[in-house]
């Protein structure tokens, strides 16, 4: 008992410490959503620039996600954690120190490295520290960090840039860095949970050592890739470039723009936490229809939200938007964690997020793009975001794809070595 107990509150501590570091993670990364508007003033930057620095965030975060489960598998998640944290702290405070515009999305490509390493690694922990049933709640918990965060930052970075500088606004993310390191160092240790999907694995699987061939030949594997894709799109479009077309389109002041976000992002959090509580009690069918259901209910929110006139039905429909594809991607991280065994769980949550990721830094530039080829018109990137829900929606129409929630020895493709 005394043992069960003592595993209990290892977990607690170790969700709670990733909360944490989470959450400084998207300090960095909500950071340029509000920057950009003085950095554009700064630079001379037109909206396809604008597009391309807060893009290469993501190029960075996509590119890590296959190598940031494969590391965490392999070197285990206390190092490669300190390494993801130590390299966010350092471009954070470079990107402060930026001189010209290569120098910025060079060090804004290094911060999406670094937090690209974090959220496989992040994840494979919750799969070895929380029995199955509880896995669902644990990962709603740390994603709920990014949600919280960009709540708290719409009217906290705002009030920096408008008082300190843009500039500051990054030194304060690294320092913020540094002291997440510091908790890192002596309190993160990872022990197994009872009854987690390690005690039934065979050892056939737990050999296995090449888990991405196996992975990629899942075909849910795909399907939550391309939803996933699609929903990045959605959240990092109006993430990206909501706070522009405030100031810019419905020409409010970047304070009152950061400050109207907060129940927007506030509906984004409600979603994650009831998403988290719901799904564990959830059959895989229950899941997917759930998941169709919020896909196109995002789609026509999104519409709805930028083609009304009225800024009480724009916020109204942008926070049920949110809602629901956050919603989606707790599904998309939950049916992943189920369907895998906990040593290949960084490496599929690592491939699932690439594409998520891709989704994430082609939707800021294809949107710069979208509004210079249209005269600074944000008609078109809207539809195109409200199409992208629509493909997330039919990625979870093939039923037989999601038939078995847990992996095992026969579901799994048969590597011959």
């Amino acid at each position: 008992m005394s043992t069960k107990l003592g595993r209990i509150a290892s977990s607690k501590l170790i969700l709670a410490l990733l909360f944490f570091g989470w959450s400084i993670a998207n300090l960095n990364r909500f950071s340029i959503n509000y920057a950009i508007l003085d950095i554009a003033g700064e630079f001379g930057l037109n909206a396809s620039l604008n597009g391309l620095i807060m893009s290469s965030f993501f190029v960075g975060y996509a590119i890590m996600q296959i190598p940031g489960g494969l590391l965490a598998d392999k070197f285990g998640a206390k190092k490669v954690l300190i390494f993801s944290v130590t390299l966010g702290a350092v471009a954070a405070v470079l990107t402060g120190f930026s001189w010209s515009l290569p120098s910025l999305i060079a060090f804004r490509f290094i911060s999406g490295v670094a937090t690209g390493i974090f959220f496989p690694t992040a994840s494979k922990t919750i799969a070895l520290s929380f029995p199955t049933d509880m896995q669902g709640k644990a990962m709603s918990v740390l994603l709920v960090a990014g949600a919280i965060v960009a709540a708290v930052s719409s009217v906290l970075f705002a009030w920096i840039i408008d008082t300190l500088g843009w500039h500051v606004l990054f030194y304060l993310s690294g320092a913020c860095g540094i002291f997440v390191l510091a908790l890192y160092l002596p309190f993160f240790n990872v022990s197994p949970a009872v009854n987690s999907q390690t005690d039934h694995q065979p050892e056939s699987t737990k050999e296995n050592r090449s888990p991405l061939k196996q992975i990629i030949r899942v075909p849910m594997v795909w399907a939550m890739f391309t939803s996933g894709f699609c929903v990045s799109m959605i959240t990092w479009g109006i993430n990206s470039w909501i706070p522009t077309v405030l100031v810019q389109v419905r020409h409010l002041e970047l304070i009152q723009a950061g400050k109207s976000q907060i129940i927007p992002l506030i509906c984004g959090v409600i979603a994650m936490l009831l998403c988290g509580i719901l799904i564990d009690k959830m059959s895989a069918e229950k899941i997917r229809i759930t998941a169709i259901v919020l896909s196109f209910l995002a789609s026509a929110s999104v519409y709805i939200m930028y083609s009304t006139p009225k800024l009480a039905l724009f916020f109204l429909f942008e926070g049920i938007a949110v809602a629901c594809v956050t919603a989606v991607y707790v599904i998309i991280n939950n049916l992943i964690m189920k369907r895998f065994p906990p040593e290949m769980t960084g490496s599929a949550i690592g491939f699932v997020n690439f594409g998520s990721q891709s989704g994430s830094f082609t939707a800021p530039f294809a949107i710069g793009l979208f509004v210079d080829a249209n005269n600074g018109s944000f008609t078109v990137a809207f539809m195109f975001l409200a199409l992208a829900a629509v493909l997330s929606a039919l990625a979870f129409i093939p039923k037989r794809f999601y038939k078995n929630e847990t992996a095992s020895n026969d579901s799994m493709p048969v590597i011959k070595h």
